[in-house]
């Protein structure tokens, strides 16, 4: 993985808590200091964001290949003295989320967890891009993405974020989100977790 690029760099220079809508679907704020969980880290990219707003988030890889490209790409960045602080508030775990999570004792729980599963498969004829297409590849789909929400749902003690293409249904029929930001070509389902 590579946090230096053209892309990510831009994002994470324009990004803001009011303008990023996975902050918002988190319901991050200022000044606040919530455990949150990235459950399938993939290219670390979404969790790379909400370090550099400041948040510690520790992500969970079960893929050797990504977890080791996800640490590479960490070490990498911390060479760029604007990057150094940003990484230095990531950190990654190689370990399936669905056996971890439910391990941890209450005080352990996170407050937040934010899903990102690989996305079914798509009805048009278009490819994703091409660094999704190869993650796709080298990991696979997330055959149990809906096992991982239910552990999920849980273990956070605040809330846990779906991302899910934005005309796709939710990921599990039983239990509709509290609520959604939607975006063009996506969108986060919001499942509000505390009493």
């Amino acid at each position: 993985m590579n946090f230096l690029t053209e892309k990510t760099i831009y994002r994470q220079r324009l990004t803001s808590l009011k303008k990023e809508r996975l902050a918002r679907a988190l319901g991050l704020k200022g000044g606040t200091h919530p455990v949150i969980v990235d459950v399938t880290a993939g290219l670390g990219r979404d969790s790379f964001i909400l370090a550099s707003l400041g948040f510690e988030v520790t992500l969970l890889e079960r893929s050797s290949v990504m977890y080791q490209s996800i640490v590479e790409g960490m070490q990498h960045a911390r060479k760029e003295e604007a990057l150094a602080a940003i990484v230095d508030r990531m950190h990654v775990i190689h370990v399936d989320a669905i056996i971890w999570l439910p391990q941890l004792s209450d005080d352990e729980k996170p407050d937040k967890i934010y899903l990102d599963p690989m996305f079914p498969e798509r009805k048009k004829s278009a490819l994703p891009k091409k660094d999704m297409q190869l993650l796709q590849d080298m990991v696979g789909e997330d055959v149990d993405a809906d096992t991982l929400l239910q552990v999920a749902l849980r273990v956070a003690k605040d809330r846990v974020v779906v991302k899910r293409p934005r005309l796709a249904n939710s990921l599990v029929s039983d239990r509709t989100p509290s609520f959604a930001l939607t975006g063009s070509s996506s969108r986060f389902d919001v499942y509000i977790t505390k009493e």
